[in-house]
Order: structure tokens, then C-alpha cells, then sequence
């Protein structure tokens, strides 16, 4: 798999599912990011029929668009991965929804650690339900401690947070330092007599990538479409109102966590799934049943809110339906027999759920220590 790093040239504009008709309120139309898998693989799909002969409107001719084309779950010859951030060059991550902290006004976060499934106790979700709770010495202070909410992770932090360790302060940077956010305000035009239309005002907010920051897709092009190689660099229109990005692509994919060493526990493999890259599942992680074809059973959850993300269709010129997905960052805590250690190694890194040669479903396999179980084997 090669990588395709994604350079803003100016702000970026990738609104949320609120309106944003003439007439209706439209003022402060927020900006999501980063932004739907969807958005980013339009676009590179996009530059790659481009240079191929595309003229750049109207459907794509059967000799571009064989392999490329189509709004199908899954696209014949090519598979993206992302999107995923970059710092420098270090990957940073959504904070797990596992890992909670002090945060204090201009400051790093404090006493942060890790959640894990506590005890089980009846509830409205079932007879034992094992809810997440702090993993510390009984009787610590827990007070101010919250979700890491619009905190991103290093490379090397969510290497600990794989293996069960707590990352440090210096592992975590806040989103201020990735990007930031700037309204702008705008007049509709008349186009005939080329002047503004009187009360015709709308604002959005656009986003500013930091010079630091890029993002990235991954992509995997498979025969016979290796006949038809992506372009190495080339400029995009990204987003709403068509801002301005370079694409370039760089030979390799190196960009994820290692995998730790997973331990069995009683004949018994504790494993924890986390969600790099939104993804879109039929069901929702239910304790004591099974998640997404995850091998094993779901034992607990860290999950944030939940998103919704839809889309643009270019040739009808309308959004696509908004449908929810989990976010970047949840986290499914899983519990699977001794022999199915193999199938869930090989899990790590690769796609679960709809639409993930889009780039949906990238997920990353942890351990977890069940303390509720026996000792290590």
C-alpha cells in the first residue's frame, strides 16, 4: 500500500448535515474535521480520472471509469485507507475513549489513565454488564477526571495504550496545535448584473490546517488498474467551495502502531478493538454478543458520540443520506477462545464494516488485562 499525502493550499470548508439553503438560517455553518473518508476519496479519484482524460465533469468514459467508477460498497482494483493525520512526521490519533484525564485551561492533561471493564452488576443492558471504569488503586481520587475530548495522540502514545500502559503528557497534543478554525462571511451574487444581492449574508467556519499538519489515505491499486498509476503529484479542488490541495504520493504505508503481544487468561484471549477511522456496522457493540464479525464475544465499550456522515453525488449534483457512524477513537473491549489468537493478530490494521475500500473501519487490536481473571499462561 503507498500513501497519498494530502496538503491544503488555503482553508478548508467541509460542512456538517444542517442546511444550508437560501432562506433557511445558515448563519455559523460549522466545519467537520477531519473529514469523511468519502469527501477525500472523491477527490483522489477525481485527480485519477483526470489524468487519465477526464474533462473534469459529467460521468467518467467506460475506459477511466472501469475500476474507478461507481458508488458501490466496494470499488473493483483500488482500496483506500484513511483519513489519518500527520504531524511532522509523526501520525497523531483521536484520543481513545478509553483514557481519561484532569484538564485544566492551557495545559496538558493530568493523573490521565486508562479505563477498562469493571465488575459486573445488573442494569438495564442485561444481568452482568461490565461497564468501563478507572484502572487504579481502589480509593484514588477520580475527581475532575474526564473523556480527552479534542486531544490527539502520538504514534508512540497509542503504542502504549495498545499494550495497556498509560501514555504520558508528552504524548498528547490538542487539536489547537493541528489546526484551527475561522469564520468567514459571504454575500451572495448576482451573476447578470455582477453585484451583491442586499441581505444575502451567510457565514461559515473553515479550517486551517497547521503548516505541520497534512493528511493521509492510504491506497492499494490492484490488477488490472496498475495499468493505470496515480498520478505522483497533482492539485485537487477538496471540500466545500472547492479550496485548493495538493496530492502526492509517497511508496509505502507506514504510518500504524506495532501490534503488542496478547496474552491468554484462563483459555481465555482479552483483546481491544480501536476505531482509527469512522466506521459504519449494522448494530451497535452489545455486551455478551457478537460485534462486526469480531471473533468472541463484546465484553464492554468506550464509545463517544457517535457521527454522522454523508456525502456529495457529483453526477446528480445532491448530498447523499446521513447515516451514523462510530467515531475515530471508540473503543470495543473483546473476549475470544484460545484458538482464534491468529485470526484476531491478523485483524490489526485492516478494515471492518461497510464501505472500507472507501477508507471506513480501519482499526488497530490492543490488549486489555481482565483482572477479574485468573493469572498470565
Amino acid at each position: 500500500m503507498d500513501t497519498i499525502i494530502i496538503s491544503p493550499q488555503d482553508t478548508l470548508f467541509f460542512r456538517d448535515g444542517r442546511p444550508f439553503n437560501q432562506g433557511e438560517g445558515n448563519a455559523g455553518v460549522e466545519s467537520l474535521f477531519p473529514p469523511s473518508p468519502l469527501t477525500l476519496v472523491g477527490a483522489a479519484r477525481a485527480a485519477w480520472a483526470t489524468s487519465l482524460g477526464w474533462p473534469g465533469r459529467g460521468c467518467w468514459q467506460d475506459k477511466i471509469g472501469t475500476g474507478l467508477g461507481g458508488d458501490e460498497d466496494a470499488l473493483a482494483g483500488v482500496d483506500f485507507t484513511g483519513p489519518l493525520l500527520q504531524s511532522g512526521s509523526d501520525t497523531v490519533f483521536p484520543a481513545p475513549a478509553s483514557l481519561i484525564g484532569a484538564l485544566r485551561e492551557n495545559a496538558q492533561p493530568e493523573a490521565i489513565c486508562l479505563l477498562r471493564p469493571g465488575k459486573p452488576f445488573l442494569c438495564d443492558l442485561g444481568a452482568a454488564v461490565r461497564l468501563p471504569e478507572p484502572d487504579t488503586p481502589s480509593g484514588d481520587n477520580m475527581e475532575g477526571r474526564k473523556l480527552l475530548e479534542d486531544w490527539w495522540i502520538t504514534r508512540a502514545g497509542m503504542q502504549k495504550v495498545l499494550a495497556g500502559e498509560t501514555p504520558g503528557q508528552d504524548d498528547l497534543c490538542h487539536k489547537s496545535k493541528l489546526w484551527a478554525s475561522e469564520a468567514r462571511t459571504g454575500n451572495a451574487i448576482d451573476r447578470n448584473a455582477g453585484t451583491t444581492v442586499q441581505g444575502m449574508l451567510y457565514s461559515t467556519e473553515h479550517i486551517r490546517l497547521s503548516p505541520e499538519t497534512r493528511l493521509l489515505m492510504g491506497i492499494h491499486i490492484s490488477e488490472p488498474l496498475t495499468a493505470k498509476p496515480f498520478p505522483k503529484t497533482t492539485l485537487v479542488a477538496l471540500g466545500g467551495e472547492g479550496r485548493g490541495a495538493s496530492l502526492a504520493l509517497s511508496e509505502g504505508w507506514d504510518v500504524l502502531p506495532d501490534q503488542p503481544e496478547l496474552k491468554l487468561r484462563d483459555g481465555k484471549l482479552t483483546y481491544a478493538v480501536y476505531v482509527l477511522t469512522p466506521m459504519k456496522v449494522d448494530g451497535r457493540p452489545d455486551p455478551g454478543k457478537p460485534f462486526a464479525g469480531l471473533p468472541g464475544k463484546v465484553i464492554s465499550a468506550c464509545l463517544p458520540r457517535a457521527q454522522r456522515w454523508g456525502g456529495w453525488n457529483s453526477i446528480d449534483r445532491e448530498p447523499s443520506a446521513m447515516k451514523p457512524h462510530l467515531a475515530p477513537g471508540s473503543v470495543i473491549f473483546m473476549e475470544a477462545d484460545a484458538d482464534k489468537t491468529q485470526s484476531i493478530q491478523q485483524l490489526h490494521g485492516t478494515k471492518i464494516g461497510n464501505k472500507t475500500s472507501w477508507g471506513f473501519g480501519l482499526i488497530a487490536i490492543g490488549a486489555w488485562q481482565d483482572n477479574l481473571q485468573g493469572e498470565s499462561k
